[in-house]
């Protein structure tokens, strides 16, 4: 199989792209259902429980600033062909592979991609 090929380089920006946003979606979410939350239990809840509460919400905001929107960023380099984007889809792409079951099979596949090397015509 030739990995030098640019659909593949496409195929792991649309991963990039379709999981960045899905978590950025799902961290929206989170974000409104724990201020609806807090809003029904307006009264009954401690103050201690809104220091809870933001520290979680400063955690996730921080795990999405380091890696969701990079990441979003090198997908849509990568469906542009972009050459920057080449070292960063390699870094993000081996961080990938903790992500076990599917970020692992991503990461093998970017490690696949982004190593190969491109056939010369006396090759096999």
């Amino acid at each position: 199989m030739d990995f030098t090929a640019a659909v593949h380089k496409k195929i792991i920006g649309v991963t990039f792209v379709i999981f960045s946003a899905f978590w950025l979606i799902c961290l929206f979410f989170y974000e409104a259902f724990i201020e609806f939350i807090i809003t029904l239990a307006e009264n009954g809840i401690e103050p201690e429980a809104y220091i809870v509460f933001d520290f979680i919400s400063y955690f996730l905001w921080t795990i999405a600033i380091l890696f969701l929107i990079p990441r979003l960023i090198i997908g849509i380099g990568l469906l542009g062909e972009k050459k920057w984007a080449h070292i960063p889809g390699l870094i993000f792409g081996i961080i990938s592979i903790l992500n076990v079951p599917v970020g692992t099979l991503l990461g093998i596949y970017c490690l696949l991609v982004f190593t190969a090397k491109d056939k010369k015509e006396g090759d096999f």
